[in-house]
């Protein structure tokens, strides 16, 4: 599955235990429900006891597990205590996981922050726990959004595309990562951002433009190359932070070619490119788009992840790799392994 209509609402639920979007998928809400409540979690901002939501499904693994939860109980979650608290209404759909902060100073004093970004490029700092502060801490917007439309699929997502991945916040340096998709006249740029979560402003010189190029006689080549098309590409993974590196993946809108899976690697001190992968150098597909999955890292900051349809010629020596679980060594994005079912 590609996208989950599901993710689509435009209001924020603020509820007692948890913190989420409506309508949303049973297994984003229980995330929010196990980790926003914990006092004991594996991942912290600094200088709070509380448990943050740093990246999409809580941790680079992606289990969505929050080990160490030591509130919730089969006493306090039921319908007496355990219900919505409020709402808060934003400018358009939701497709990235809202992430949580405890403890963010933001000027006008301490808060625990929900953070939200929409595909019309907005993206919101809300108080957690005050009912009557509706409005946002700080709210920025980062460029028009492409219409549907001109990307040739109106089925998945609509009416416009433009933060549709999760963002990874480091409270190391105080800073969430994301990408937006613009139209700029008759241009379609993809950027990386660095925003301070404290204002919302850009840091370490950002924003910077999404692009590379591989070798290549695939779909889009051109003399042997194929340059990322940021009309054609979708950054539906959640963004990646791990061991100083953010990692970025792309798949298709729909499949309206010509298209291919990528995979960058940033600094994530300096946002400079460090390397650059292509699913179907020598075909066409292999898409990353994993419902919105992020990335996986493991402890020795291997990353893994999965294409979709496409061109698949490894087992001959090749270099498509669609419909595989593929593993790649950071931060080159050099591949090490793979894996295709029997029938690919």
């Amino acid at each position: 599955m590609r996208h989950n209509p599901e993710q689509t609402a435009q209001a924020i639920s603020i509820d007692r235990g948890k913190r989420s979007r409506v309508p949303i998928a049973a297994t984003v809400l229980i995330v929010f429900i196990l980790a926003l409540l914990s006092r004991s979690s594996p991942i912290r901002a600094q200088g709070s006891g509380l448990a943050s939501v740093l990246t999409q499904h809580n941790d680079n693994a992606r289990t969505g597990a929050n080990l160490n939860e030591t509130i919730l109980n089969t006493s306090n979650v039921n319908v007496n205590q355990f219900g919505k608290l409020f709402s808060r209404i934003v400018d358009g759909q939701i497709y990235a996981q809202p992430l949580y902060v405890p403890g963010v100073n933001i000027g006008q004093g301490v808060h625990n922050v929900v953070y939200v970004a929409t595909m019309k490029n907005n993206v919101y700092a809300f108080d957690a726990d005050n009912p009557a502060a509706s409005t946002p801490l700080w709210q920025v917007n980062l460029g028009s959004p492409v219409p549907v439309a001109d990307v040739g699929e109106v089925e998945d997502i609509y009416p416009v595309v433009g933060i549709t991945s999760t963002p990874v916040i480091d409270t190391a340096s105080g800073i969430l990562y994301c990408v937006a998709k613009t139209k700029e006249g008759t241009s379609y740029v993809q950027r990386l951002h660095a925003l301070d979560i404290t204002s919302g402003q850009e840091r370490l010189g950002g924003p910077v433009v999404i692009d590379g190029n591989v070798p290549g006689t695939g779909d889009d080549s051109v003399a042997g190359t194929i340059r990322f098309n940021p009309l054609r590409h979708l950054n539906r993974p959640a963004l990646l932070l791990s061991n100083g590196y953010l990692y970025v993946a792309f798949g298709s809108h729909g499949d309206q070619r010509p298209y291919h899976g990528w995979v960058f690697s940033y600094d994530a001190t300096t946002l400079q490119r460090v390397a650059r992968f292509n699913v179907s150098p020598r075909g066409w597909g292999g898409s990353i788009w994993s419902s919105g999955q992020g990335l996986a890292a493991d402890d020795t900051g291997s990353i893994y992840f999965m294409t979709a349809n496409g061109t698949f010629d490894m087992n001959t020596g090749g270099q498509d790799c669609s419909s595989c679980f593929v593993k790649l060594s950071t931060p080159s994005l050099t591949q090490v392994d793979w894996f295709a079912p029997y029938n690919q």
